[in-house]
C-alpha cells in the first residue's frame, strides 16, 4: 500500500511516455500537413491555405483553453475564474480526462478524413509516377472549370528531377544551396521559439509577480487566445500583400508593443492586460503561418517535409530555451527591477530574440507568387 503523500512514480513514467507519443504525433503531422498544403496550393495561394488551416488551428486553441477553464477550474466570479465553470464535485477532477477524450476522438476523425485526400502531384512526379499524378491534376482541373470554366493556360514547363535515389537529408546536407538555407531557417526558428515558448510558458508568471491573482493571470492568458484566431484571419486575407520574410518584423513589432503595454498596464487593471495579451499574442503567431509556409517552399519536393522537420524540429531547442531558461527568470527579474519597469524590460527581452530571427530572416531568399519548382528546383 502506497503511503499518502508519496509520488507514483509508475503514474509519472506513463505520463511522460504518453505526452512524448503524442510529441511525436503532433510534431510528424506539422512538417507533413504543410508540406501538403504547400505542393497542392496555387502559387499565388500557398500563404493563404496555410493561414486557412491556422485558422482551424486558432480555433482549436481557443475552444481547448476555455474549455479546458469550465472543466478543470472551479466557478468565481469574474475576473478571478468563471461563474460557470463547473469543475468541482460534478466530474470529481475528472475535467482534464474529459479534455484529453475530445482531443483523442477529434484526432481519430482527423485520420478518417485524411483517407479521402489525394496524394500530392509533385510528390508523385518526383518518384516518376506520372501517370497517378495526371490522373489527380485531371480531377483538379475538372472541379477548378466548375468555378472557371476557361482555365490559363499552364506556365512553361521547368525541369525538374525525378527518381531521386539519394535519401531527403542527402539531398539537404549535401546541396550547398539547401545547407545554406537550412543553417538560416534553424537560426530563425531557433530564435523564433524562444519568444514563442517563453510567452507561453511565462506570461501567467509575469502576470503573478506584477500581483495578479492566479485565476485572473489565467484569464489574461486565455484572452491571448482571441489575437490568435484574428491573426490567423488577418494573415489568410492578407498574407500574400507581402513577402514572407517581411511579415516576420511586422509580427516582432506586434510583439513587443503588446508586452509592453501589458507591463505599463501595471498590477490590478485587467481590461488593458487583456488588451496587451490579445496584440501579443496577434504579434507572435503572425510569425508562426508566414515562417511554416516560407520554411516548406524553401525546400524541393523530394525533400520538402524533410526540411521542414529538421528546421522546425531542431528548431524547438529554442522552445526548450523560452521554458527552461528565459521563463523561470521572470519573477526573479521583476522582483529586482520593480513593478513599474520590471514586466517592461522582461517584455523587451522575450521579443528580443522574436527581432533577431527577423532580422536574420531578411537574408534568405524570395518566395512569394513564384512556382515552387523554381524557387527548389
Amino acid at each position: 500500500m502506497r503511503s499518502p503523500g508519496l509520488v507514483d512514480l509508475s503514474t509519472i513514467s506513463n505520463g511522460s511516455t504518453a505526452r512524448t507519443i503524442t510529441g511525436i504525433g503532433i510534431g510528424a503531422d506539422l512538417a507533413l500537413v504543410n508540406a501538403y498544403i504547400n505542393e497542392v496550393a496555387p502559387s499565388a495561394g500557398r500563404a493563404r491555405f496555410t493561414s486557412l488551416i491556422f485558422i482551424m488551428s486558432s480555433l482549436g486553441a481557443f475552444l481547448g483553453i476555455w474549455l479546458g477553464l469550465i472543466l478543470t477550474t472551479p466557478p468565481a466570479p469574474f475576473p478571478l475564474g468563471l461563474s460557470f465553470a463547473v469543475a468541482g464535485p460534478m466530474f470529481q477532477g475528472n475535467g482534464w480526462r474529459i479534455m484529453y477524450g475530445i482531443g483523442a476522438v477529434l484526432a481519430l476523425v482527423g485520420v478518417l478524413l485524411r483517407f479521402q485526400l489525394p496524394e500530392s502531384p509533385r510528390w508523385l512526379i518526383a518518384r516518376g509516377r506520372v501517370d497517378q499524378a495526371d490522373k489527380i491534376v485531371t480531377g483538379m482541373e475538372e472541379r477548378a472549370r466548375r468555378r472557371m470554366p476557361d482555365l490559363p493556360a499552364p506556365a512553361a514547363e521547368i525541369p525538374v528531377q525525378t527518381g531521386a535515389t539519394r535519401i531527403p537529408y542527402a539531398e539537404i546536407l549535401g546541396n550547398r544551396l539547401y545547407l545554406r538555407r537550412t543553417i538560416l531557417l534553424l537560426i530563425v526558428w531557433f530564435f523564433g521559439y524562444v519568444t514563442v515558448y517563453a510567452i507561453a510558458q511565462g506570461l501567467t508568471s509575469l502576470l503573478d509577480s506584477m500581483h495578479y491573482p492566479p485565476p485572473e493571470s489565467g484569464l489574461i492568458a486565455a484572452f491571448g487566445t482571441f489575437g490568435f484566431i484574428l491573426t490567423a484571419v488577418f494573415a489568410y486575407f492578407f498574407g500574400e500583400r507581402l513577402e514572407r520574410k517581411l511579415w516576420l518584423p511586422i509580427a516582432a513589432l506586434l510583439t513587443l508593443i503588446g508586452g509592453i503595454l501589458i507591463g505599463v498596464a501595471g498590477p490590478n487593471n485587467f481590461p488593458v492586460a487583456a488588451i496587451g495579451a490579445i496584440i501579443t499574442f496577434f504579434g507572435f503567431n503572425l510569425w508562426v503561418p508566414m515562417t511554416y509556409t516560407w520554411s516548406t517552399e524553401n525546400y524541393p519536393t523530394r525533400a520538402r517535409a524533410t526540411g521542414f522537420a529538421l528546421v522546425d524540429g531542431v528548431g524547438h531547442l529554442g522552445g526548450g530555451v523560452g521554458i527552461l531558461v528565459i521563463a523561470p527568470l521572470i519573477p526573479t527579474l521583476i522582483a529586482s527591477l520593480g513593478l513599474t519597469a520590471g514586466p517592461i524590460v522582461v517584455f523587451v527581452i522575450i521579443a528580443a530574440f522574436l527581432i533577431v530571427a527577423a532580422i536574420i530572416a531578411q537574408f534568405g531568399t524570395a518566395t512569394r507568387r513564384k512556382r515552387l519548382d523554381e524557387v527548389s528546383p
